[in-house]
């Protein structure tokens, strides 16, 4: 069958098998809106047959496709799609750009069945995850969507069954069906966006999940209609911007809202860092300090303000961070970093420590994210500190 037989086929099965749902599964009677399900309940997991059109589960790679370090990626309108990942997996930073080709899709099945795929990035550039882009990925626990991404493809996370929260950032306007099916851990969603739209089984029978989101939006009206809890959020959103000083760069272009300052897999330490918050919409400051090497933690400053140093060859090894000010109780500072030897730690929030201590390992990279408080966190929080 041809490619655009199958996809044809492909969107005949889902509505048919949409269909077919309606009368499935036992379900236990749910008491209420606010308790989630019931603790008798069976739940029924939604077979991966039943969802989406398996019979094409191979990354789309043609005769068009070319090989570049971990990619296999098309050349399309606007920039690339990667249409296979065939790295080692880990903690994975997609980067931006490929061959000096602007990455803007990642395409159908790209990291399909990756077990050693622990973590994933993704870049500003991404607009679209294609249909099963990260399907059946048992290991992947933490997964941080660019602020440029707009689709979130049919089956993109299904079985993601290590996963046990995620942030849908305010672009996302599309999740599709079966996006989050099978992600058996996963506790909490946020939604950012007031009129993100839902095809469908997004979640599946995931038995304990929380959505957060802003009252009356599309994810208000989708947990009520799914009998799903919901908590709202406050209704201001916190800009925050970073900047880093790295060895043999200075200072790089000022980040915003999660992207990576610093650099990966170049080796190179982070020496000082900048950080400040817009707070046009709400009256919070940001404070921090950092654990610096032959000095020890420095005094805590905001606002802008240097912690670090410059011009000293010294390089960070921690860091704390944390709001201040009228609306502090309103909102959450998540960080982590990327550490010699570790690769990126889990996300440490509210001035907890993040990096390491007593080890002589430099920081290379970091990510910040304001969000209302009681968020879901960004990803994993187990591990974002080591001290020796």
């Amino acid at each position: 069958m041809n490619r655009i037989g199958k996809q044809v086929f492909s969107g005949l099965l889902i509505l048919s098998m949409g269909m077919s749902l309606l009368p499935m599964g036992v379900m236990a009677e749910v008491q209420d809106r606010g308790t989630g399900w019931a603790e008798n309940e069976v739940v029924e997991t939604i077979d991966e047959s039943q969802i989406l059109d398996t019979g094409s589960d191979l990354p789309e790679i043609s005769t068009d496709s070319i090989h570049s370090g971990d990619y296999w990626y098309d050349n399309i309108a606007g920039g690339i799609r990667i249409t296979s990942y065939v790295g080692s997996g880990g903690n994975v930073d997609i980067p931006a750009t490929i061959d000096g080709k602007i990455v803007v899709e990642i395409g159908a099945d790209a990291f399909n069945g990756k077990s050693t795929l622990t973590g994933v990035n993704l870049p500003n550039s991404v607009t679209v995850l294609g249909m099963r882009s990260f399907y059946n990925c048992p290991n992947l626990d933490s997964v941080f969507l660019g602020n440029g991404l707009n689709t979130i493809g049919n089956g993109s996370f299904w079985g993601a069954k290590s996963l046990t929260s995620i942030i849908i950032p305010h672009t996302v306007t599309a999740v599709g069906y079966a996006a989050f099916t099978n992600c058996t851990a996963l506790k909490e969603i946020s939604f950012f966006n007031n009129a993100t739209s839902f095809d469908g089984q997004v979640f599946g029978m995931i038995p304990d999940l929380t959505i957060f989101g802003y009252a009356g939006s599309t994810a208000d009206s989708f947990a009520y209609a799914n009998l799903r809890p919901f908590v709202a959020l406050p209704a201001a959103y916190v800009d925050v911007y970073y900047s880093t000083h790295v060895q043999n760069v200075g200072w790089q272009s000022s980040k915003k809202n999660g992207e990576i300052s610093g650099t990966v897999g170049q080796s190179l330490r982070l020496e000082g860092i900048k950080i400040l918050v817009d707070n046009s919409e709400a009256n919070v400051v940001i404070q921090y300090q950092t654990h610096v090497q032959n000095i020890g933690w420095q005094p805590m400053v905001s606002n802008g303000a240097l912690s670090g140093t410059t011009g000293l060859a010294l390089r960070l090894e921690g860091i704390r961070i944390e709001l201040d000010g009228v609306d502090v109780g309103k909102y959450d500072v998540y960080y982590r970093v990327h550490a010699q030897n570790y690769g990126w730690l889990d996300w440490a929030k509210n001035g907890s420590s993040a990096g390491t201590q007593g080890l002589s390992l430099r920081l290379e990279g970091i990510q910040i994210i304001v969000v209302p408080i009681d968020s879901a966190a960004p990803g994993a929080t187990t591990q974002p500190f080591v001290a020796g």
